[in-house]
């Protein structure tokens, strides 16, 4: 028995297999920016919850090649990472313990030290004070009536020395949180991978997720180390630099660049312009002023353009566009934390992608 189609039949399945590709793929574009600005949201408001997870595992595949050169001596893996966790928080204890009395000093004499040093300035800025009050004077003659203006609203925020003692419980918090996931997470090694192979069906995708994962963190691991090795490098030259020329807690000032040499680019020029304020405060001369942060620009372009494509290689570098956008992201999302993980994330997350072939547009775009 046979069926005939009619006329509105036919039309209707031309037009069912005729639809434009456009079409189909229009909403899926809502929910993908949808899904973008939800995790963006999640991000944002769970910040105080994610940053010590962040950070943590970033610690992790820093301190992982220490924890297993132990176990290389027989050495239990959770002995092992609890000697290396140990070891880091009594490293980063003491150094804070030596640098916060003269930090405090420097961030309580802040308004004193930047007086002086606009009045050492001023031989410099009297054309622009003389255009400035020239400019207010005509202002000030063309005003009609004796109508007030609108009044200037100022938002005062509180010192930085009030901003960390008020929020020394949560940093604490944060604190203990890390230490106490990095070491969970160094002494459980290779539980996630373990379990990872057991969900994966075949043993051929089991073959490749247990080689994609560990290339990853062993790449990661590397650039990390890489990374914190040249910038401890940085903050060490310029201790020794500042300290040579003379410079009051050239200690503090070697720790100020090396963490702030963390955010590329900006860090270094933050970096000179605290060495330059230091230094005009502490000399009388412009020269020996801007000795340290004239040495601190040419070791930043020996860094870059030397040392850092000679220890990381050409493949681990990153674009300076989206370094600039991960600063602003992370910076915006988690404060002056997410600043400075911004560039180690950065990496990661390309460095996942070379090894996902899916992505290797996307690390192609993150590639200098």
């Amino acid at each position: 028995m046979t069926t005939t189609a009619t006329g509105d039949d036919v039309a209707s399945s031309d037009n069912q297999g005729s639809t434009p590709a456009w079409a189909v793929m229009t909403p899926s574009l809502p929910l993908n920016v949808v899904a973008v600005l939800l995790v963006l949201g999640a991000l944002y408001f769970a910040a105080s919850l994610l940053v010590p997870i962040a950070a943590a595992i970033l610690l992790s595949m820093l301190l992982s090649p220490p924890v297993q050169f132990l176990e290389k001596f027989h050495v239990p893996r959770a002995l092992a990472s609890a000697l290396v966790v140990l070891a880091v928080v009594i490293g980063l204890a003491s150094g804070l313990f030596a640098l916060a009395a003269p930090a405090k000093s420097w961030i309580e004499r802040a308004p004193e030290s930047l007086h002086r040093v606009q009045q050492k300035l001023q031989g410099f800025t009297k054309p622009f004070d003389d255009i400035k009050k020239a400019t207010d004077q005509l202002q000030q003659q063309t005003r009609t009536g004796g109508t007030a203006g609108p009044q200037e609203v100022r938002v005062v925020r509180p010192a930085l020395i009030d901003i960390v003692l008020l929020g020394s419980p949560q940093i604490v918090g944060a604190g203990l949180s890390v230490t106490v996931l990095l070491f969970f997470l160094l002494a459980s090694g290779d539980v996630f991978l373990r379990k990872l192979v057991t969900v994966i069906p075949t043993f051929r995708d089991k073959k490749k997720a247990v080689e994609i994962t560990r290339q990853i963190e062993t790449d990661i691991s590397f650039y990390l180390l890489c990374f914190t090795a040249v910038n401890a490098g940085m903050g060490v030259a310029m201790a020794i630099v500042t300290a040579l020329l003379g410079m009051p807690n050239p200690v503090l000032w070697g720790a100020v660049v090396g963490i702030l040499n963390f955010v590329p680019y900006v860090g270094a020029l933050a970096s000179m312009a605290i060495l330059a304020m230091v230094g005009i405060e502490t000399f009388d001369s412009l020269p020996a002023a801007l000795a340290a942060p004239a040495i601190m620009l040419v070791f930043a372009g020996i860094t870059a353009e030397v040392i850092t494509p000679m220890v990381l290689g050409r493949g681990l570098l990153l674009n300076p566009v989206a370094i600039f956008i991960s600063i602003m992201l992370w910076g915006w999302l988690w404060g002056i934390v997410g600043i400075l993980l911004a560039v180690p994330l950065l990496a990661s997350f390309k460095i996942i992608c070379q090894r996902i072939e899916p992505l290797h547009g996307v690390a192609e775009f993150l590639t200098t």
